[in-house]
């Protein structure tokens, strides 16, 4: 949301094909791991470490920190 209370930075508005793209990549990665069927906790890792660096590129650059 671009009102009231939000920690949604303006940047996703100026950068709206950034956004979308890196809405499209985690979505993706989330597939790929679903898909991959991952057998251990091995596996799994290394699946979740790429769904995690997609919600990082989020959060570090569509997102305002609090306090």
């Amino acid at each position: 949301s671009d009102t009231g209370d939000t920690t949604a930075s303006p940047k996703i508005w100026q950068d709206m094909a950034g956004f979308n793209a890196a809405e499209d990549k985690y979505l993706a990665d989330v597939k790929a791991a679903v898909a991959a069927a991952p057998a251990d906790a091995d596996a799994l890792k290394a699946q979740v470490g790429a769904i995690g660096s997609d919600c990082g590129t989020c959060h570090q650059g569509y997102r305002i920190k609090k306090g």
